[in-house]
């Protein structure tokens, strides 16, 4: 059979996905052959075959047995496929695979894989030994099988056991973990090893502290007790001499084998020291691993400059297993365990010691700690030999580790945030050390340009924390040294020094100098060295720079120097913009959001002025070529039209007609190209989303009316994305988006237009737009805002112009919910009727009682009642939750009696027995949430019951609502029957609303009948809400007398 077995296993190997799919299926066919699971087997331990081969035999494997092994595993795919026989001859030969002579560890980890998934059925009621085996094998065997054993292990942590499974062996685990650690016969790469396995357990015990808070507690005393003492012999333990590069090369040379092994002991024991801090803070000695940690880091300082500074070691190594073994990744861990252990009781209280120290003018053990962190943070934060090459030849990796978005961890980065953490507690101690040590640097004749690279990013920390906390300028003598050190930078031949120092003295600029309007002259006058290096400079390190220095200097300048600097700006930007490659901007993505954020902040500063210059032009111009596919450069492009089409609609109509005939054009010419294909559709989403987005927010911030023209070029070309069957859910909701606003803040145009193409007006055109939308084979997602334009349009043509229309587009919305299961869709077809229901709610429950939806003829109020009230728990927005609020007590008014007859999902039916366990998505496909039925009426005071906040912060002191509960209108203001549908200020307001309304219902017979029926916590939960809005109403109306 393992022929055949090979046969069909190669062939799903093949490029032809029809070929790989039959051959699948053939597998699937052999799975009721008692002998296919051992053929596998035999296939993946055949050491003559490849690698490929045998862990092909293994995947499949591992398919069929979480199919057909126990009913408890998740994939469980009806059928018990192995007996029992089977089963257990399968365990034993999965164990002799991990544990044979020579593997490769990639059949190991995908057996691991196995092992694990059987274990989540099997352990331990029929399969007891199994960690005992490993175990053993880890302790007694060579090193070897410890690593094998360690595998399977960590797979077992991870995929195989629940919280219950590992609590049974959690404390041997320790222990025997602990023995493992230990073994001085192992390597010390094994041993951390080791410890990283160990420190997977560490995370179980963090999800059993949900469960069992003091087994959890227990546990970790037991970890102090016995791996403490460990972790601080590791710390202390001295490094041994660095290897050479010629040592490094040879695999089993002592002295490269022992420095790769004492680093990767140290690397897991800070980081399990920092997972056992995070699960409980109070059970370490801090203070005293704070000393070791502090020491340690300190004698890694010159090695670290011999290894990565003068030398060139490779950074960023880890072994197979993910074991860290470079000495910088060390340091990044060590920096990072300080950090965490400054929040630690005892080191925050010798921290709190030292800064009251400070003030009181005994200065000497605060400014040598200080002088000597300085030190270390200065070593760490050098610029690597590694880093200079990388930046060399892409200064886009340069930029990412400026803004902190390297996805890389690095020393540099981790030391800005130690800079941070220690200057918010002793800011001038720290200003003025690295101050001391800058000068130091600077009188060396001997001091290299890194050196001097690296006090001002560290001088550049500290400004940025005392902006952020808002302190105090420094003195004149202190702000002077640092211009005068930095002035330096700035005609440095180092172009990594000259970058540093643009963006060093930006930061003081903008945070100290600027602060005093006498010297805005100095501001402007840095501002502009900054400008002509961005065009000048031969370094495109320090043209980036500068770049970004903009941002910083356009927020500190006068607003009238501001738009006189923008065009100069923009030229500059566009230059070197323009000589970059466009054409992938995945390449680019950091240029493009340092640029982006510059425009962005260039409009802001002046948004009266952006038709001076062609800032919007370039910011159309990269996301046309995809510069807006991410979160990040989608909002900045976003807040930089919204920002100018503020400014231009405040100036006045005719301002706000150039801005739209000057951006318009190029949005439009994006619209033109609607893609066909997939490929296509890759490429231009992002630019037709941007220019959907950006089309939405011209319409949106107009003033009374759209600009002439803005309807006849924007529609036909939104009608056109809408009805191409765009498979892209982002561009179906902005296009919609973009059509609402047009309607809600020119309806009169929109619907009076002409489409040239089909001859009909704009409000046909549109209703024609949410009924493709409202169509079931669109996707959820992409018609989830065709509730707001079918509201705006139901609002603004009217009953009377809309005729049969209106019913026809209830009843489709109507039908849509139906078979809606999208939340965001849910909220945006339940909005209609809500906002319906403020208006007239007698007549919406009318007409839904009337009609039927969905192929069961469903009546169209139940249907709508129960996504309303089994859904509205989750909308988002303050506005929709209120809207939803205040229609929900309007319907409610009505005590229409088919309310009482609508049966709906009410409260969960907890069984005891199980109540405490984790449910596991097997568990729950098995046994599914049962809930009582209750009527739609008792749903509806339910989930007002639910919204409310106790307790209240008090009633509204003006304008209270009163409400009526009778079944002509929902609760009025004294000034205004008609609903306020504007934004909410606050939430308190519809609290307040809704504990009106209980207190005005309170006494009502019906409602007491409702009241009985809630569950004690709702009970309670709305009697301390009315109470306290009482309480809180009776004191401001004796303070009011």
């Amino acid at each position: 059979m393992e022929q055949q077995v090979l046969g069909l296993l190669r062939v799903t190997q093949n490029v032809d996905k029809g070929t790989r799919l039959q051959a699948e299926d053939q597998l699937k066919t052999l799975y009721d052959d008692p002998k296919f699971p051992d053929a596998l087997i035999n296939i993946a331990t055949l050491p003559t075959l490849s690698i490929t081969e045998r862990l092909v035999a293994l995947v499949v494997l591992k398919l069929f047995l979480v199919q057909g092994w126990s009913s408890s595993l998740d994939e469980f795919g009806g059928r018990i496929l192995v007996d029992d026989g089977t089963k257990h001859r399968i365990k034993q030969r999965l164990l002799a695979l991990v544990f044979e002579d020579n593997v490769d560890s990639k059949i190991i980890n995908q057996t691991a894989v196995i092992i694990a998934n059987i274990a989540k059925s099997d352990y331990p009621a029929q399969w007891p030994n199994l960690l005992d085996v490993l175990f053993e094998l880890a302790i007694t065997g060579n090193d070897v099988r410890t690593e094998a054993s360690l595998v399977v292990l960590a797979m077992l942590l991870q995929d195989g056991f629940d919280a219950f499974q590992f609590l049974r062996q959690a404390a041997d685990m320790i222990k025997s973990f602990r023995e493992l650690a230990g073994n001085p016969n192992s390597k010390l790469l094994v041993r951390a090893h080791v410890i990283s396995v160990f420190r997977l357990s560490l995370e179980s015990i963090e999800t059993l502290k949900l469960v069992d808070e003091d087994e959890c507690q227990s546990l970790v005393a037991q970890i102090r007790e016995i791996w403490t003492p460990l972790f601080v012999e590791v710390l202390n333990a001295p490094m041994p001499t660095v290897p050479t590069d010629a040592q490094e090369r040879e695999q089993h040379d002592e002295t490269a084998v022992q420095w790769r092994g004492i680093i990767a002991v140290k690397t897991q024991a800070i980081m399990t020291l920092a997972k056992i801090q995070s699960i409980d803070p109070d059970v370490l000695s801090t203070q005293e691993l704070f000393t070791a940690c502090w020491k340690a880091l300190q004698a890694h300082g010159a090695p670290y400059f011999a290894c990565f500074v003068d030398g060139k070691k490779e950074e960023h190594l880890v072994t197979q297993y993910e074991l860290a073994f470079s000495l910088d990744l060390l340091v990044v861990e060590e920096l990072d365990f300080l950090i965490t252990l400054l929040d630690a009781p005892a080191v925050k209280a010798r921290m709190e010691i030292m800064s009251k120290a400070a003030k009181e003018g005994n200065e000497n053990e605060v400014t040598k700690w200080i002088s000597d962190l300085m030190g270390v943070l200065v070593t760490f934060s050098i610029i690597t030999s590694e880093q200079q090459e990388l930046w060399d030849i892409d200064f886009n990796v340069f930029l990412s580790e400026e803004t902190l978005a390297d996805a890389n961890n690095t020393a540099r980065n981790v030391c800005a945030s130690f800079i941070h953490r220690i200057c918010s507690w002793l800011p001038e101690q720290s200003l003025n050390s690295i101050l001391g040590y800058m000068r130091l640097i600077w009188e060396d004749p001997e001091s290299s340009w890194r050196y001097k690279e690296s006090a001002l990013y560290v001088l550049q920390q500290v400004v940025l924390e005392y902006e952020g906390e808002n302190r105090a300028v420094p003195d004149s003598n202190i702000l002077d040294s640092c211009v005068q050190y930095v002035a330096t930078a700035l005609t440095s031949d180092q172009y990594f020094l000259r970058a540093r120092g643009h963006t060093a003295m930006a930061a003081i600029m903008t945070a100290w100098v600027a602060k005093n309007d006498a010297d805005a002259p100095t501001v402007l006058q840095y501002a502009q060295k900054s400008l002509t290096a961005m065009s000048e400079d031969n370094s495109d390190i320090v043209k980036v720079s500068c770049i970004r220095t903009m941002s910083s200097y356009l927020n500190a300048i006068p607003t009238s120097d501001a738009a006189n600097l923008q065009a100069s700006i923009v030229s500059a930007i566009s230059v070197f913009v323009f000589e970059q490659d466009l054409s992938d901007m995945d390449d680019i993505l950091d240029l493009v959001d340092t640029v982006l954020q510059t425009l962005r902040d260039l409009i802001m500063a002046s948004p009266t002025t952006c038709l001076d210059h062609d800032g919007l032009g370039l910011i159309i111009d990269l996301a046309k070529h995809g510069a807006s596919r991410d979160a990040s450069t989608h909002t900045l492009v976003e807040e930089a039209f919204e920002s100018a089409a503020t400014g231009m609609a405040q100036t006045g109509p005719l301002a706000y007609e150039r801005l739209c005939s000057r951006v318009l054009p190029p949005l439009l010419g994006v619209l033109e190209c609607v893609p066909t294909t997939k490929d296509e559709l890759e490429d231009k989403s992002a630019p037709l989303e941007m220019a959907l987005n950006l089309i939405k927010i011209l319409a949106a911030m107009a003033v009374d009316k759209l600009p002439a023209g803005f309807i006849e070029i924007t529609m036909p070309p939104i009608f056109n994305l809408v009805f191409q069957h765009v498979d892209d859910f982002f561009l179906y909701q902005v296009a919609t988006l973009a059509l609402k606003e047009m309607v809600h803040n020119d309806h009169i145009t929109v619907f009076n237009w002409v489409d040239p193409v089909t001859h009909k007006d704009g409000l046909a055109m549109l209703l024609s737009v949410t009924a493709h939308l409202l169509d079931p084979n669109v996707d959820d997602v992409a018609a989830a805002e065709v509730g707001d334009l079918a509201v705006e349009i139901v609002e603004k043509a009217g009953a009377e112009r809309l005729g049969e229309s209106m019913h026809g587009l209830l009843h489709a919305l109507a039908a849509r919910l139906d078979t809606a299961e999208h939340i965001s869709l849910i909220q945006s077809l339940v909005m209609v009727f809500a906002r319906l229901s403020l208006m007239n709610a007698l007549e919406v429950i009318n007409f839904l009682k009337q009609i039927t939806v969905g192929p069961a003829n469903n009546n169209g109020l139940a249907v709508v009642a129960a996504k309303w009230l089994e859904n509205c728990a989750h909308f988002a927005g303050f506005d929709a939750i209120r809207q939803s609020v205040t229609a929900l007590v309007t319907i409610y008014g009505l005590h229409d009696p088919h309310f009482t007859t609508i049966p709906l999902r009410g409260d969960l039916i907890v069984d005891p027995a199980t109540s405490s366990r984790i449910k596991t998505r097997s568990m729950s496909k098995a046994q599914p949430d049962r809930y009582t039925s209750i009527s739609a009426e008792l749903k509806l005071v339910k989930v007002l019951v639910n919204e409310l906040v106790v307790p209240l912060a008090g009633p509204v002191p003006a304008g209270n609502r009163r409400f009526s509960t009778g079944s002509d209108t929902s609760w009025s203001t004294e000034s205004d029957a008609s609903p306020d549908l504007s934004p909410i200020k606050a939430d308190d307001e519809t609290q307040t609303y809704l504990v009106e309304f209980f207190a005005a219902v309170g006494a009502d017979a019906h409602f007491q009948q409702l009241f009985a029926q809630l569950t004690e916590e709702e009970k309670t939960c709305l009697r301390e809400a009315v109470q306290s809005h009482q309480l809180a109403l009776a004191q401001q109306q004796f303070l009011g007398q």
